[in-house]
């Protein structure tokens, strides 16, 4: 179900108390030096939920997307920014986004 360049990297799944919880890591860092980080989230969180992105609740609604992108801009000479992340929650799921351009969706 692969959409528009979101590369799922790996499943990891661990159960506490009895309940079973994954964590899908996501590489969007293409879409992070495109300038799309709110793209690359939400076509990550498409994977996850299985549902075209336009049938889900906007990512907009739960974090500002402006922010978030200027938060994630690329240095001077295109290059990522160091190690710092941004985390938030969507529906179920924890969503974290690194500066290196991996998505972790926990639910």
């Amino acid at each position: 179900m692969s959409r528009k360049n979101i590369d799922l990297v790996e499943i990891e799944s661990t159960s506490e108390n009895g309940a079973a919880n994954s964590t899908y890591v996501f590489n969007i860092s293409q879409h992070m030096l495109d300038g799309e980080v709110c793209t690359g989230v939400a076509l990550a969180l498409s994977e996850v939920v299985e549902r075209d992105p336009a049938q889900m609740t906007p990512l907009s609604s739960v974090v500002d997307c402006d922010a978030l992108q200027l938060f994630f801009q690329t240095r001077r000479y295109g290059d990522l920014r160091d190690d710092v992340s941004v985390s938030f929650p969507y529906d179920v799921y924890e969503v974290t986004v690194h500066s290196s351009g991996r998505v972790l969706v926990r639910g």
